[in-house]
């Protein structure tokens, strides 16, 4: 199999860490849910051919970003009392990136669907977490399907981002979008070796 190199290893993590930025800009934006954090991962996960990067660099940049929001936002990203639902949230994380490196043909519907696929699934597992480790809902099945239409808001009038479900689906396919453009981008006219003129 065919490795990393060191150069292309620095322009996946610095399009990484980006996408944790971002998520800080949007945070601070109020369109919540609205980052490239789970599009980070899956992008992580289709790019890097070293299996441990794969899951090293988007959780590393995933963990800067929470320190971040913690240290200088209002948002209390690591507080103990969501120590649970972290779990959750970033076993969530780590499945996207495995499901990323198990795509073997990368082509845009491919891309397009395990975007989709990967929002919804980051919803499900993340909303579980919340039923799980929180006395919120009553724990029957009742409860569970309340914690799960509490995680879509309506929509506000005239607000296209306020429903932080959808948030979640509309950033990780148009994130996912703009990482896989400029890395193509930048593997074209920056990493591929320039051709010799005959």
């Amino acid at each position: 199999m065919k490795k990393d190199s060191t150069r292309e290893i620095l322009v996946i993590a610095a399009l990484i860490f980006l996408s944790a930025l971002c998520r800080i800009f949007t945070n601070q934006m109020g369109l919540w849910n609205f980052n490239a954090i789970g599009a980070a991962a899956l992008f992580g996960g289709v790019v890097l051919k070293d299996k441990k990067l794969v899951y090293i660099v988007p959780l590393l940049s995933l963990f800067i970003s929470d320190v971040f929001l913690q240290l200088f936002t209002n948002i209390r990203a690591l507080e103990s009392t969501y120590i649970g639902q972290l779990l959750f949230v970033y076993g969530a994380f780590m499945l996207i990136a495995w499901i990323g490196s198990r795509i073997k043909k990368v082509n845009t519907l491919n891309i397009l669907l395990a975007s989709i696929g990967t929002g919804v699934l980051f919803f499900l597992i993340t909303n579980l977490g919340t039923f799980l480790t929180t006395s919120l809902y009553p724990k029957t099945a009742q409860g569970l399907l309340q914690c799960y239409i509490a995680g879509i808001p309506f929509y506000q009038e005239g607000n296209p981002f306020s429903s932080f479900a959808l948030n979640g689906l509309m950033g990780n396919v148009f994130f996912t979008g703009v990482l896989f453009g400029i890395w193509a981008l930048v593997k074209q006219s920056v990493l591929q070796p320039k051709r010799q003129l005959a």
